[in-house]
């Protein structure tokens, strides 16, 4: 039996906090573990990205929240956030055992209720600007507007980007793969903007 709170006494008490102080509370956990070092980060498919796509072509639709509506709840975890979080899991577990002494930080079950798609990144904007020394893109990645925002990022600080399979992924390259990315979505009518904004990002620091 726990010590405190084996009866979940403390589990409905209502501590209403400001973003500020929910981004410092993370960091703060993040900074348990990583202990002064920077870490190398798993950058993955969750929400966006090829599977994604391939169930908006099976069903005729055209964004995620459509599909959502579609399918279902349960059917949606199922058939993309359950096989996205697993990958992106499994990414991680796969670059620490390529990179045993480095610690490897995976975004995917980092998970706040009622946090919005922009809060998230900020969250995720902080870490890899503050806490993190490379980071590795999944394949497809530049079908994934989240995975897009993240090497926009590092490509703004200066960190590190590679490939699955730790090949160097330049400016050069990841702009000529998010162009592609867009230019295949739109031409099916999906929208690209995600991808047309990290884009933009990117091709801007490369011009400076």
């Amino acid at each position: 039996m726990r010590f405190h709170n084996s009866g979940g006494e403390l589990d409905a008490t209502v501590r209403p906090r400001t973003f500020a102080q929910e981004l410092a509370t993370g960091l703060s956990a993040f900074d348990c573990l990583l202990n002064g070092e920077k870490a190398l980060y798993a950058s993955a498919e969750l929400t966006t990205g090829p599977r994604l796509y391939r169930l908006l072509r099976e069903h005729g639709l055209r964004d995620a929240a459509e599909l959502r509506r579609s399918l279902g709840e349960e059917e949606y975890h199922r058939r993309l956030w359950d096989l996205n979080f697993s990958e992106a899991l499994a990414f991680a577990r796969e670059l620490r055992a390529r990179h045993p002494t480095e610690l490897v930080l995976s975004p995917a079950p980092y998970l706040i209720e009622g946090w919005t798609q922009p809060e998230y990144l900020t969250l995720w904007e902080t870490v890899v600007r503050t806490r993190i020394k490379a980071l590795y893109f999944s394949d497809g990645w530049e079908y994934s507007n989240g995975c897009a925002f993240e090497f926009s990022v590092a490509a703004d600080a200066g960190i590190p980007t590679l490939d699955a399979a730790g090949r160097p992924l330049t400016r050069d390259e990841g702009v000529r793969r998010l162009e592609e990315a867009a230019r295949a979505l739109e031409a099916e009518g999906f929208d690209a903007s995600g991808l047309l904004a990290a884009r933009g990002r990117v091709a801007g620091r490369s011009a400076l």
